[in-house]
């Protein structure tokens, strides 16, 4: 892996005491554009991702595919809290720390005293920053939630017909972007004041204000004294079309074309049976094919014409050729072995991780001229840089380090020894 100039917050320490997705994520996408994450993990047990599927045994070494993905680059302490060297060993970490971030429910961190006033009189100018379900106030706050709560909260799931799971951690990925969001505008706050503050983020809040259409449909009908009940969304959009996924002969397509230049086109290229569709007041502009009264008939008509051609592939083909926009729907295989805007985007990358040998892992999104964002190290083992980040960053000796593991302060996993000896 070819190593990257330094990112944009080159200069920013992270305390990371997150798990499972939502926090990780936030920490992760931090960690790829050049800051310096310390990942406190669970003692001995380590962080809830360790354990999550896939998990996989090469070289006598298990590794969770959950983990390396979530915490590359990270740097992995395993401190002992309950013991008081340990909660000391963490107030002087939060001392060098510029950020703090954190998604246990809320009242864990209360309970081990990291509550933001308490770390606040440990370091004033502190961005602390958190990520639950549902926040830390509100009648809701108290409830223990994962991202499929949220999904449900957030009237995602409401709007889907049929209700379903996303395919993704929809709630946890939202969240976290909110999060490095909040954080980055913190940040450029403290450096004009000095001021540190508070981040409170809510993964049903974030997916709640993204509904796009349905609930502002609701809001301006309601303020016009018609209140009107949004339809709901499957493959195709309810008052969008043509807007939606299409099937065909041997699989899926997205088509989207919702202005006139391109509808003409459409329509000429489905052939003289469809010449109805000049002429019927149904699909006479933008606004008569967008709304729920008529799309589903535009979405009927279209994908009828789909079907009765040969491949989805010879659907892309000739759309493409009309300009009109469309995309054969990937699969996940597809994508991470031959897509080419995959490759040419570096979304894949190979990775050493250790044990296992190269991997392929995403890349980062997010596309810097001057200081990149992306992969800065493999992801790390439990406690692996309890040595590393204890001397260059509280100065401390290898004698001390070496009296806090007899005295049951710091722990790595066996994996960080043969790593060491290897």
């Amino acid at each position: 892996m070819e190593k990257l100039k330094p990112g944009p917050l080159s200069d920013i320490t992270v305390l990371d005491f997150t798990w499972v997705l939502a926090g990780p994520h936030a920490a992760k996408t931090l960690t790829d554009m050049g800051a310096n994450v310390i990942k406190v993990e669970q003692y001995k047990a380590g962080a809830n991702e360790r354990w999550l599927p896939l998990r996989v045994t090469k070289n006598d070494v298990t590794q969770s595919s959950y983990t390396i993905t979530v915490n590359r680059g990270k740097r992995s302490v395993c401190i002992n809290m309950k013991n008081p060297k340990g909660m000391k060993l963490i107030h002087e970490l939060i001392k060098k720390s510029d950020i703090l971030l954190e998604n246990f429910a809320p009242g864990v961190m209360d309970r081990l005293k990291l509550d933001y006033e308490s770390v606040k009189k440990i370091k004033k100018d502190i961005i602390y920053c958190s990520i639950s379900c549902f926040g830390h106030w509100g009648p809701y706050s108290h409830k223990p939630g994962y991202d499929m709560i949220a999904q449900g909260a957030s009237g995602w799931t409401g709007q889907s017909d049929p209700p379903i799971i996303a395919p993704m951690s929809i709630g946890d990925t939202t969240a976290s972007m909110h999060a490095c969001t909040a954080i980055l505008a913190a940040l450029h706050h403290r450096s004009k004041t000095g001021v540190g503050q508070n981040i409170d983020i809510s993964m049903m809040d974030c997916l709640f204000s993204l509904h796009e259409n349905t609930l502002p449909w609701f809001m301006v009908s309601e303020a016009a004294g018609n209140p009107v009940k949004p339809a709901k969304i499957g493959q195709k959009h309810p008052g969008y079309a043509p807007y939606g996924i299409y099937k065909g002969k041997n699989g899926f397509i997205c088509i989207a074309c919702l202005t006139e230049a391109r509808w003409v086109p459409l329509v000429e290229l489905m052939g003289p049976k469809y010449e109805w569709l000049k002429t019927d007041p149904r699909a006479a502009t933008v606004s008569t094919r967008c709304s729920t009264d008529n799309a589903p008939v535009i979405h009927e008509t279209l994908e009828e014409w789909v079907m009765s051609l040969d491949s989805v592939e010879e659907a892309e083909r000739l759309l493409e050729a009309a300009e009109v926009p469309c995309l054969r729907v990937r699969d996940i295989v597809e994508l991470a072995t031959v897509d080419p805007q995959i490759k040419a985007r570096e979304m894949i990358v190979t990775v050493d991780q250790p044990f296992l040998g190269p991997m392929k892992m995403y890349g980062s999104p997010l596309k810097f001229s001057e200081t990149p964002s992306g992969i800065r190290g493999y992801a790390p083992f439990l406690g692996q840089h309890n040595d590393d980040v204890l001397m260059k960053t509280l100065g401390m000796s290898q004698e001390e380090i070496k009296a806090l593991y007899a005295e049951d302060v710091l722990y790595h996993e066996p994996a960080v020894d043969k790593l060491n000896n290897k």
